[in-house]
This record gives structure tokens, C-alpha cells and sequence, in this order.
């Protein structure tokens, strides 16, 4: 096929239907969307628009969605005070818009919403005020049926947030309540999904509120909110100490990739959430300085509250310690079920943190933490089982305020603790020790794979039986690769199964990474693409039949050079003999899957 027609089959893949109709003007849009009353596309013309507002109140359905979208993604650039709002809307999608705003308004706010998608968008606002870019919550001072109660099943993917520079958050999982005239009951947004975004450049450090994802609130928090996030890149998010902050119950944080960022992924509030396969970097960044004169981090996980399940994590190269270390579990001043303040620090409880990978970092797992004394409520019923610390420096476990030595509380099964250098197993304990049942310290045998990026299991690495009865039903490590009962200390398990799992890049998130929402999780594929680096003609072979669709962006820019539909046949051809040297990124997709390459273009 020619490079004209691939021209010809991007320009029709935005085509439009005879049912759709191209806008230039926000009330005309606002009008017809909320006078449908069977869905409907409605485009909006590529260009840019100053002051672009709508607010739409009105649903579609599950077969025929409200499609409110640019005539190409990435093709309108709204401005000045653009805005969305969706009030009492179900079944609606907004896609491909870049949102370059200066004003003191959210960007997109859900009000008593459903079965809402945010995708394929790109998110900046420039202003001094706090402000919550993309916000789902109920309607709040309306308390008839069904609008008292929260928004629910709403999906924010492929999108970039970016450049934020004031407090208020990039996503805001809010809720609802319900006012009786004695007491309020608050209720979270639930079963909402934020998945295969970009967040990058969140910052300066603030003193509160600039969470790059928060997920409920403190009176909300013991709600339950069934939120996942997954499958997301975190990149230089400073704003907060907590980078992503959950204060509700029955979440899951999972896959997800952090890197060079200050501050933590945060259990702050709530009971019973799940991290589970994330990947965190420090990436060499050296420990900052806040406007405050506060050293600033780059952390793993900060644990409060019951009943969590923390595996398959990695943490390499993080410098954090006290709220930052890789995996810390501080004092509280609250404990669960004997306090409704509900802002408080409520202790860790009954909490599994097993089969986590923590690399070369310059502190390990932090217990004791009392914040000068201010909290005196000890954790309780911690089982820590076959995870695998090493580093160079400090300790490997640290009580870091002596007299908090939780001792007994915890219960330790099967680590592999590996000190180098200068580094210690423990310090600062007054009544821990470990004996080899608990803690064996052994050379893990892990080898640095620069395909992946990251420290993994060899065939040599030492496999431990692991007995606690939870932990044995982590049927998976980090990679999603099949865990056996005998299994390797930490997050990998040496396998020769297939990756589906592994740290993100960028070419792997945001408005070009064409993943599908019906997809369970993102994998590799193996093809064969070459030459490589491309001279004229790319050659992409071995395509698997499940293959639906295809395309290549620039690595610089995310513009889209090609884009096929088509690839039936095993064997395509691809000519980039007019485009520019550089980097290149081809991204395929099925129906469960997606891979992304990156080609380079040598003339």
C-alpha cells in the first residue's frame, strides 16, 4: 500500500455518518446533544476554540452511547475557560479534545453520573487557584431518588494530565450524602475505573491537596468505592506526599508504573484495598527541598486502616524514609471502630504485605514512626511473608523510633533479606529478631534485565515454601506469570511463561495507545519488524490472527503517521520513506491485548 493510501484511510477512519454532524459552536452543541433522545454522534471541527463551555444533561444507552468527540483526537484545542460539565447523564463518552485552559473551573465534572468514558483527551489548565481538573461526584444538594446517592461505573482512560502547577488534584473520586436532618451519611462515587493515563509534571511540592489521584475523603472514607487503578504512568508527580491517595474502602491500586517522583502511594483512610503489581523508580533523583525548607522523597507505600492486601510490588532506587520509605507502617492515633474522627491516623491492622521486591533502595520497610510523639496507637496483626529486600545502605528493616518496636504484632514468614555494603538486616529493634523462618539472608541470585528495565528472578534464585495460608493464594507474581506453591522470594518468579506485565512507558499510555477497554490486561507479542532502524520500508511480520488494528506515531510529537484497520494477513508493509529521522512508536491491538514497539527511522 502507498503512503497515499494510508492517507486516504486515515482521513477515513473520521469520516463522518450521515447521522453526524460537525460543530464549530458550544450552545449549538449543548442544544442538540440534550435534544436527543437516541444517542447520536456529534463532532466537533478540528480548530481551536476560546471559551468552549456545555453542559450536557442527558443519557444514551449501552447500544447507542452519546458521543461527544473531535473530528480527530487531538485535533480541537479548547481554550481560555473550556469547560464540561455532565449532570444527571448516563452512557455518554468525551473524547480527543486537548484542553489547554486558563481558568479557575474544572475541566470536566461529573455530577450523578453513569456510565460516563473520558478518553483520549489531553488535560492542562494554567491557574493560580486550587482547582480539581477532571471531578466525579454526585449531585449535592439534590437529595430526591436517585440523585442522592452517588455516581457510579464511569471510565477515564488513554489520557494525558499534565503541568500542574496549584493545589487541587488531576482526578478527584468524590461521592454524595444523604441528610436525614439529624446526621449525613456520605457516600463515594463507586465502581468508577481510571486506567492507561499519562500524569506527569505535577508540581511544586504544596502543603496539602495536589494528589495527583485522589479517591475519596475523609468523611467519606468508610463508604466502599470499588474503584480500580490500573495500568496508569505517574512521572515526576511532586505535588503531594501522596502521589495517588485512597480514603474510602475496597479499592484496587494495580500495575501501575511510578517514576521519579516525590511522595507515595497512600492508604491514608479506609479498609480492606489491594496494591497489587506496581512498579516504582527513584530513577536517581536526589532527595529535593519544598518552598518550606521540607526534604522531599521519592516513596513506595504508606499504610493506615484494616485489612489491606499489599503484593507483587517493586521498589528500586527510592530514597525515601519516616512517610516516604519504600513500604512504611507508621504509628497511628486512631484505631478502627473506636473513632469517627475520621481525619485521623487510624493504625495499620490485620494487614498482608508479601511477595514485594524492594531493590536498592536507601531505606527498606519502615516501622514505628510516631510523628514526635503524636501517635501512640501501635500497628497490629501485620503478617510480612517472602519478600525480598536488598540494598546497600542503612537497614533493611528499621524500627525507626525505638520504642515502638512492634514486636510479636507482626508476624515474618520466609523473607529474603540480602544486606550489602554497608547495610544492616535491622535496626533500632528492642525485642524483634529473626530466626530462619522468618528471615533468611541468602545471595538472591537477581539479574538486571535491560530489556524489561528491571531487577528479575534467575533460574538460580533460592524458592521458598511459603506456609501462610493467605499468601499461598497469590496465584501470580509480577509479570502475571503462573506462581508456583514453591516459588522465589519477592514480586518475579522465574518463568519462562509469557510477560504480561511489565513497567510503562509512555507509548504504552495516553490518547495514542490504542488499547481496548474490553481488554483484561495489556501483554506482549512477539513479531518480527524490521529493518530496524528503517531506511524506507518497514517490514511487520508474524502478526498474530487476533491482530484488529494498527498504527505508528512520532515519538516526539504523538502525532499519528499510519493507521490500519486491516491486518488480516499475517505480513504487512509499512512506507515511512517520507517522514523524518527519529523515533517512532508502532502500536498493535486485539481484542485482548496490545504491544507497542519502538522503530527507529534512519535515511
Amino acid at each position: 500500500m502507498t503512503s497515499k493510501s494510508f492517507l486516504l484511510l486515515l482521513l477515513s477512519l473520521y469520516s463522518l455518518s450521515s447521522s453526524a454532524q460537525l460543530y464549530t459552536d458550544a450552545e449549538d452543541l449543548e442544544t442538540d446533544v440534550n435534544a436527543s433522545n437516541n444517542g447520536g454522534v456529534f463532532i466537533v471541527s478540528n480548530g481551536t476554540y476560546n471559551d468552549f463551555e456545555a453542559t450536557f444533561e442527558n443519557s444514551g444507552s449501552a447500544t447507542n452511547p452519546i458521543i461527544i468527540k473531535a473530528e480527530s483526537v487531538g485535533g480541537v484545542l479548547l481554550t481560555g475557560e473550556s469547560k464540561f460539565v455532565f449532570k444527571k447523564s448516563a452512557h455518554c463518552i468525551l473524547e480527543g479534545f486537548v484542553m489547554d485552559a486558563t481558568s479557575d473551573e474544572t475541566l470536566v465534572k461529573l455530577e450523578g453520573c453513569h456510565h460516563i468514558q473520558i478518553t483520549r483527551n489531553t488535560f492542562e489548565l494554567t491557574t493560580t487557584e486550587s482547582v480539581k481538573w477532571v471531578y466525579i461526584g454526585g449531585v449535592w444538594n439534590d437529595n430526591t431518588l436517585p440523585f442522592m446517592y452517588p455516581s457510579h461505573h464511569n471510565t477515564i482512560d488513554h489520557n494525558i494530565f499534565q503541568n500542574k502547577t496549584t493545589p487541587g488534584h488531576y482526578i478527584t473520586i468524590d461521592g454524595s450524602h444523604e441528610d436525614d436532618g439529624s446526621d449525613e451519611i456520605y457516600y463515594q462515587s463507586t465502581h468508577d475505573v481510571i486506567r492507561l493515563n499519562h500524569f506527569r509534571n505535577n508540581g511544586p511540592r504544596a502543603v496539602n491537596e495536589q494528589e495527583s489521584i485522589r479517591i475519596g475523603w475523609s468523611e467519606m472514607s468508610p463508604s466502599s468505592g470499588f474503584t480500580i487503578v490500573e495500568h496508569n504512568l505517574f512521572e515526576n508527580c511532586d505535588g503531594d506526599p501522596e502521589i495517588v491517595s485512597v480514603k474510602s474502602c475496597d479499592n484496587i491500586i494495580r500495575h501501575n508504573t511510578f517514576k521519579s517522583s516525590y511522595g507515595s502511594l497512600s492508604l491514608r483512610h479506609g479498609n480492606r484495598n489491594l496494591v497489587e503489581g506496581n512498579f516504582f523508580f527513584g530513577n536517581n533523583k536526589p532527595v529535593g527541598t519544598s518552598a518550606a525548607g521540607s526534604s522531599l522523597y521519592t516513596g513506595g507505600i504508606r499504610v493506615y486502616g484494616t485489612d489491606h492486601v499489599i503484593i507483587n510490588n517493586y521498589l528500586e532506587g527510592l530514597n525515601g524514609t519516616r512517610w516516604d520509605a519504600p513500604i512504611t507502617l507508621t504509628q497511628g492515633d486512631a484505631i478502627d471502630g473506636q473513632s469517627t474522627s475520621y481525619s485521623k491516623h487510624f493504625r495499620a491492622e490485620r494487614v498482608l504485605i508479601a511477595h514485594n521486591s524492594l531493590i536498592n533502595n536507601t531505606h527498606g520497610i519502615e516501622l514505628g514512626f510516631d510523628n514526635n510523639n503524636n501517635y501512640n496507637k501501635d500497628i497490629k496483626d501485620i503478617t510480612i511473608a517472602n519478600n525480598l529486600i536488598t540494598g546497600s545502605e542503612n537497614a533493611l528493616v528499621s524500627v525507626v523510633d525505638v520504642n515502638n518496636d512492634p514486636g510479636t504484632e507482626i508476624e515474618w514468614q520466609n523473607n529474603l533479606m540480602y544486606p550489602i555494603g554497608n547495610a544492616v538486616t535491622l535496626s533500632g529493634a528492642t525485642s524483634t529478631s529473626f530466626d530462619t523462618t522468618e528471615v533468611r539472608t541468602i545471595d538472591p541470585m537477581i539479574s538486571f534485565n535491560s530489556a524489561y528495565g528491571y531487577w528479575k528472578s534467575t533460574s538460580s534464585t533460592p524458592t521458598f515454601n511459603l506456609g501462610n495460608a493467605v499468601a499461598s493464594t497469590i496465584v501470580e507474581d509480577i509479570e502475571g506469570q503462573p506462581r508456583a506453591t514453591l516459588s522465589n522470594p519477592g514480586a518475579d518468579d522465574y518463568s519462562t511463561a509469557t510477560v504480561r506485565f511489565s513497567p510503562l512507558d509512555s507509548s504504552d499510555v495516553g490518547p495514542f495507545a490504542y488499547g481496548s477497554l474490553s481488554f483484561n490486561e495489556p501483554i506482549k507479542v512477539d513479531l518480527e519488524i524490521f529493518p530496524n532502524p528503517v531506511h524506507n520500508i518497514l517490514v511487520i511480520k508474524s502478526l498474530p490472527p487476533s491482530v484488529k488494528m494498527g498504527h505508528i506515531t512520532c515519538g516526539n510529537t504523538g502525532r499519528m503517521i499510519w493507521r490500519s484497520n486491516d491486518l488480516s494477513t499475517s505480513s504487512v508493509e509499512v512506507n515511512l520513506k517520507n517522514y523524518p529521522n527519529g523515533t517512532y512508536i508502532l502500536h498493535l491491538e486485539g481484542h485482548t491485548w496490545i504491544s507497542s514497539h519502538k522503530i527507529l527511522v534512519q535515511h
